[in-house]
């Protein structure tokens, strides 16, 4: 093995534990959580002489892991129904206001997001990013991310989270709402 896939080698187990983690709020079941993630390390591993370092390593890992989680909430939504899950957890959205002008457009975004290139490239962004999202209650984040990340159609997601069109339009508003707050907060101090 050259030594540049061996240091790669090294790099990809270091983001096991992020990728687990995401797994697992994504599939709520460490069963499933710890095969995707496996899957996705073997898949790394397996394509490490294919990686050209046009993304970062954990940009292509969360990539992978991304395919890897959509497959089983697929495959899970054909066979499956989900388990039951908490959903009276509510959040905190006062000081919403506050965040839009008189006519409903955003306020004036603050300095620090006028290079949105800039900012994404900012480790301590991912950093106040993952805090701001495992703050969020379970169903919110599984909506959020499903919907963003994953890039699951609104129709996938009120499916697999048992919730109607309406209810999920409000569980990514209050989503988006808290990881606005969170990040305008968090940030703002990196």
């Amino acid at each position: 093995m050259a030594v540049a896939a061996l240091l790669l080698t090294k790099e990809i187990a270091r983001y096991r534990p992020a990728l687990y983690r995401l797994a697992l709020l994504q599939l709520r079941d460490k069963a499933a959580a710890d095969n995707a993630t496996q899957e996705t390390m073997l898949a790394a591993l397996e394509g490490i002489e294919r990686f050209r370092g046009e993304a970062s390593v954990k940009t292509w890992l969360f990539a992978i892991l991304r395919h890897k989680v959509v497959d089983v909430l697929r495959v899970r939504g054909r066979y499956a129904p989900p388990p039951d899950e908490d959903k009276s957890a509510e959040l905190d959205v006062t000081g919403f206001d506050t965040l839009f002008d008189a006519e409903d457009c955003w306020a004036a975004p603050k300095d620090i997001w006028a290079d949105p290139e800039t900012v994404v490239e900012r480790k301590a962004f991912f950093k106040v990013l993952d805090a701001c999202l495992t703050r969020l209650p379970p169903r919110t984040a599984r909506a959020f991310l499903m919907r963003e990340w994953l890039e699951f159609a609104p129709e996938e997601v009120s499916a697999e989270l048992d919730v109607s069109a309406g209810n999920l339009r409000v569980l990514l508003y209050r989503a988006r709402m808290q990881l606005r707050l969170c990040l305008d907060a968090g940030w703002g101090r990196a």
